[in-house]
């Protein structure tokens, strides 16, 4: 099993630049995906990128729950790609550019901290859950059964049930972080 949240701030905390490394790893996409998702561009993005990352490094040892450390994260990106807004465009505001599609960056917000719940609940799971559900649910464009059973070396038939035994392992491992509130089964009450 990978290391916590938890446990790789502790490392990080202690000095250890392995855990640097892979707690940076683990967050650089969603941290990428905020000034994107904003219109910036590659090199715009590495600059929050880098200003996140150094927030990070200053600022891990006040962080008192680990559990808020993705939404922590979410926001001092936001508020970086915020900071770059305004510096780019040379104006003192606290407004965003529009983003594409008309989303308010509240959603934005609680959207990637969903995405990030879900990537981290995939990270508690076997290798081969993770396989069948990024085939299944993250793959574009998304292959059919037979071409997951196939590359997966198993009969169609048992995909069902592996899906769904794939999916009680990630709520399992999420419903604690929600405060049990999920009470969802594939869309279904």
């Amino acid at each position: 099993m990978p290391p916590t949240d938890k446990q790789l701030i502790a490392s990080c905390i202690a000095g250890d630049e392995a855990a640097w490394s892979e707690l940076i790893e683990r967050y650089s996409s969603l941290i990428l995906s905020i000034p994107r998702r904003y219109g910036f561009a590659a090199a715009q993005a590495d600059d929050v990128f880098a200003d996140v990352c150094l927030t990070l490094v200053r600022s891990l040892r006040n962080l008192k729950d680990a559990r808020a450390f993705p939404a922590w994260l979410i926001r001092t990106t936001t508020r970086a790609t915020w900071e770059a807004s305004r510096k780019a465009a040379r104006r003192k505001t606290s407004e965003l550019p529009d983003i594409e599609g008309g989303i308010a960056p509240e959603a934005l917000v609680e959207g990637l901290e969903d995405e990030q719940m879900v990537r981290s609940a995939l990270e508690h799971v076997s290798e081969r859950c993770r396989e069948l559900i990024t085939w299944l649910y993250f793959t574009e464009p998304a292959p059919n059964y037979d071409e997951i059973a196939k590359r997966m070396g198993k009969p169609r038939g048992s995909l069902g049930p592996t899906r769904r035994r794939c999916l009680d392992g990630m709520r399992k491992w999420l419903e604690p972080r929600l405060g049990g509130v999920s009470s969802w089964r594939d869309g279904t009450p």
